[in-house]
């Protein structure tokens, strides 16, 4: 995670500003007309993604009754649960999980859970990446000693102030993380209800003015590293959803990836299903998503075409390809992007992480399945993430990514 001053579109790296994954090696358009993507009238346990693959023009005539179409939960075999405020101690970090929670609970097949983290510095990325995300989120906030009235100044900010707080208390649920060396001096226990316990936001200061930007945090003060895979862990074992995307904050996916993600699941399960190969074990995979930094003031692209078009502008370029090219190097990069945009999503190719791409680290749509993150690690030590990828290579048996085309 690299931070910088605050920009609308994303970070500033170098003299670009990185913005956005693209799920899945693909690109949707759904701001036109007639597009789904997933709002407040479509999110929830009552959601449903209708993916009429197995659909025939002509059927047999039949007297039997047909066969209800198996939803996506039923394929999965997956289980609700709930959110609940408790709290644990975490090799030498003390846990606050679910500490504000969000006011919409998805069912477990019902969406993809972003799960992320920070400190109180970071929020300012919530609301642009939930104008494209339309989804759950699971945040863990490190919040060490004096740091934890900022963070939860900021936290009351973006829910309560703007336009688009409500997209934050819809779907945003906050963990906060600290050493046992260095407790708040005050942690309110959580409300019954799971807000009443939090301070009311001042909306007459800015977002910066809230979370004391500017001023030197206690985690600078008393020089303390910063434990961001604790942070990972936490935000996506309590996530809701099966599918999850561990990301950092700052990065912001093209709209509309939730339904059709799901939908292509769930196709390829019934067509399984249809097949009788669900007896078969399903060798494991994950679904990375490419990464892309634009210049600073340029606009986020929406879709593949508009994406390509600032490649060949220089307006965007590959994630680190001045820092770190190797690392977000993703198989097939070029032959994808050189295919039109098109409806839905498809696998285009299964990469693996060997040869030239042998240092990728991949952010991926998984589950919460697979390997955690190295807890022993810190941001500032950086490979924060590769021996979770090395694990996880072992782990799917050399079927490791697979990609697709919109």
């Amino acid at each position: 995670m690299i931070r910088s001053k605050k920009l609308t579109s994303g970070l500033l790296a170098g003299s670009l500003v990185f913005v956005s994954l693209y799920a899945l090696n693909t690109f949707l358009s759904p701001t036109v007309s007639g597009s789904v993507h997933v709002s407040a009238g479509n999110t929830g346990r009552n959601l449903e993604y209708v993916r009429e693959v197995l659909a025939s023009s002509e059927a047999p005539a039949s007297t039997a009754a047909a066969v209800p179409e198996a939803s996506l939960q039923q394929l999965l075999g997956c289980v609700d649960g709930v959110a609940t405020a408790r709290y644990g101690q975490r090799g030498e970090f003390w846990v606050l999980y679910n500490y504000v929670r969000a006011e919409r609970q998805p069912g477990c097949a019902d969406s993809v859970t972003y799960t992320t983290h920070g400190d109180h510095t970071f929020l300012d990325n919530l609301v642009p990446l939930l104008k494209r995300w339309q989804g759950p989120v699971a945040m863990s906030v490190f919040a060490p000693g004096a740091d934890w009235t900022p963070a939860l100044a900021a936290i009351q900010h973006v829910r309560h102030c703007g336009p688009s707080a409500h997209l934050v208390r819809q779907h945003v649920t906050f963990h906060f993380y600290f050493p046992a060396k260095h407790v708040p001096k005050t942690v309110p226990r959580p409300a019954v209800d799971g807000f009443s316990h939090l301070p009311k936001a001042n909306c007459s200061l800015s977002l910066e003015q809230a979370a004391g930007l500017g001023q030197v945090s206690y985690k600078s003060t008393h020089k303390i590293l910063y434990p961001v895979n604790v942070g990972r862990n936490v935000a996506r074992e309590e996530a809701l959803t099966h599918f999850v995307l561990a990301s950092d904050v700052e990065l912001y996916p093209n709209p509309g990836v939730i339904p059709d993600f799901l939908g292509m699941v769930h196709g390829h399960l019934l067509q399984q299903q249809k097949a009788n190969v669900t007896k078969k074990p399903s060798p494991p995979k994950v679904y990375p998503l490419s990464i892309f930094e634009v210049k600073e003031n340029s606009s986020m692209p929406q879709n593949k075409t508009q994406l390509a078009a600032m490649l060949a502008s220089k307006d965007a370029v590959p994630f680190h390809k001045h820092v770190c090219p190797n690392c977000h190097n993703v198989p097939k990069a070029a032959e994808w992007m050189a295919l039109k945009q098109s409806e839905g999503l498809h696998v285009f190719h299964v990469g693996q992480r060997t040869g030239r791409f042998l240092h990728w680290e991949p952010i991926y749509i998984g589950t919460k399945q697979e390997p955690p993150y190295d807890e022993r690690l810190s941001w500032e030590g950086m490979s924060d993430k590769m021996t979770q990828v090395i694990i996880l290579c072992k782990y799917l048996k050399d079927e490791i990514f697979e990609t697709t085309r919109s």
